[in-house]
């Protein structure tokens, strides 16, 4: 089995044994569960009286229809609030979606709807649980990343290994999956497998759809400090090294008037690197590379809308902009967000054709190095100008 593992810092995690249920009672009440039925009174959208109502839970407090569900999954071990931490978000037709990284274990699902019921917060596996059965290959392992695109399709980059800093594990080969939002269901799977290396560090997805009417994914492979590029229609694929290695490596997608730019980021490197995406579908290694703010603090990428890149300093929660058809200025950065005392900001979105950004705030680091359930915020910026 292909698989690319990062073990990362490891981190001590204990759970109760688990009480074995009979098969006849468990798949009963997986059967109830995995069909994410929306009961009467659950409440998807975040617009109350025209509008957007911010929101905030802690940990992972999941959204069933049967009253027991949650009690078997916890027995089982499979189901472990605390350890759910959602690290990006992103808002479609009024309803906000979150996606969990497997970092621990006990997460039932890694992209959720969020519903808002009468006590508060919940999250409804999303298009529905079974999708996110651990070592069924034809569904998702571990989304670590995605990307909305314009069809409304929405891709994800499973990386295949669950419980990532607990006990790393293999469960598939890495691959993308794409999902309808409009239909709300799983419609295509790409392997990715053939481009990947034992040591690949995935981390990003960016999608772009030319205007000759091809699709090409962009991901992120810090191991290597490359890009790799998958060509939808030809099934080709092929690494650019745009830089060396790191322990991280974000992209993301601007569109300018005659062409397309990936932002690149080196985690604790300074500087943003931009590169034409022309040069990626070429396979060139050697193409010419735009550097700014390489004497300016390091930066960590939160999102991307239009010509606007939002990004926050690594010692700092404080959200920036930068516009790209202005000279990039450190000291002249719009400041349009303070997470707050011991938040940090993770994903900042937009929601197109309103003048409204989605930003995610948590303190997932005291979970990361405790057993403190994260508190998540989503804060709505209205008014916009982008």
């Amino acid at each position: 089995m292909l698989c690319g593992v990062n073990y990362g810092q490891s981190i001590a995690f204990h759970t109760k044994p688990a009480q074995v249920l009979s098969h006849s009672v468990a798949a009963g009440i997986f059967s109830k569960i995995a069909k994410g039925d929306m009961p009467t009174g659950a409440v998807a959208t975040v617009l109350i009286d025209g509008h957007f109502r911010n929101l905030a839970w802690n940990g992972g407090p999941m959204h069933v229809q049967c009253e027991h569900g949650l009690d078997v999954w916890m027995k089982t071990g499979q189901y472990t609030k605390e350890n759910v931490i959602a690290t990006k978000a992103f808002i479609f037709q009024d309803e906000v979606y979150v996606i969990t990284p497997r970092m621990k274990t006990g997460i039932l699902a890694t992209l959720w709807l969020i519903v808002q019921e009468k006590n508060g917060v919940e999250l409804q596996p999303f298009p529905e649980l079974r999708t996110h059965k651990q070592g069924d290959c034809s569904g998702i392992q571990n989304a670590v990343d995605f990307y909305l695109d314009h069809f409304s399709k929405l891709w994800i980059l499973d990386s295949g290994v669950v419980d990532t800093l607990t006990a790393p594990k293999c469960t598939c080969p890495p691959k993308v999956i794409v999902i309808s939002m409009v239909l709300g269901k799983l419609v295509k799977i790409i392997d990715i497998s053939s481009a990947w290396e034992p040591n690949s560090l995935l981390q990003n997805i960016v999608i772009e759809h030319t205007l000759a009417g091809k699709t090409f994914i962009y991901i992120s492979d810090a191991s290597r400090g490359a890009i790799l590029v998958l060509e939808v229609g030809s099934g080709s694929e092929w690494p650019v090294v745009v830089c060396s290695p790191a322990p991280g490596l974000q992209i993301a997608l601007v569109k300018q008037p005659t062409h397309s730019v990936l932002i690149v980021v080196r985690l604790h490197y300074h500087g943003i690197i931009e590169l034409d995406t022309a040069a990626l579908r070429r396979k060139d290694s050697v193409a010419p590379l735009t550097i700014f703010g390489e004497h300016s603090k390091p930066v960590v990428l939160l999102g991307t809308y239009g010509h606007n890149v939002f990004f926050r300093h690594t010692e700092c929660s404080d959200v920036l902009v930068w516009d790209m058809r202005l000279a990039y200025n450190s000291s002249r950065l719009d400041n349009i967000h303070s997470a707050g005392p011991r938040l940090t900001t993770t994903a900042v979105a937009a929601i197109p054709f309103k003048p409204v950004l989605l930003v995610l705030d948590s303190n997932y680091l005291d979970t990361l190095h405790g057993s403190s359930s994260t508190y998540h915020k989503i804060t709505f910026i209205t008014n916009y100008r982008f």
